[in-house]
């Protein structure tokens, strides 16, 4: 069984070989987006180089993490703001509610598609917000906020 060092250290450098794999997604997006005109292929580029971007920057949190200074979520911090990432939520699932209409009514697959990658990021982030409520509530079960 790996030692917690080990464990640590193979994490890292887990997170420093995905990170070169995201710079060379980032690097191939920009080179295609620069070769076409095509909407839509420019657009579905732009959505995964931005993509690479959050995970290297996610990738470089958890490097961080371990290298420099531990996350932290503070209770009480999180309960200064809570009332706003609860109202955005409310909003995530009305665009939610919105895309599920909308692909409904679609009959064009180009928009089927579009709409469809709408929706799937919008319940990203809806689960997003829910995860982040799951660490909020371990972390401070009785708060009731």
């Amino acid at each position: 069984m790996a030692k917690q060092k080990e464990v640590i250290e193979n994490m890292i450098d887990l997170m420093h070989k995905w990170q070169k794999i995201e710079d060379a997604s980032i690097k191939n997006t920009t080179e295609i987006i620069k070769k076409t005109d095509n909407p839509i292929v420019h657009l579905v580029m732009e959505i995964i180089r931005q993509d690479s971007v959050m995970h290297r920057r996610v990738q470089q949190l958890i490097i961080d993490h371990f290298e420099k200074k531990p996350i932290t979520m503070d209770p009480e911090e999180l309960a200064s703001f809570w009332d706003l990432v609860n109202e955005h939520d409310e909003v995530e699932k009305k665009t939610i509610a919105l895309a599920e209409e909308a692909i409904k009514d679609s009959k064009s697959p180009i928009v089927n598609y579009l709409l469809d990658y709408l929706l799937t990021d919008e319940r990203k982030h809806d689960k997003l917000l829910e995860e982040m409520d799951k660490i909020k509530k371990g972390m401070y079960p009785y708060a009731g906020y």
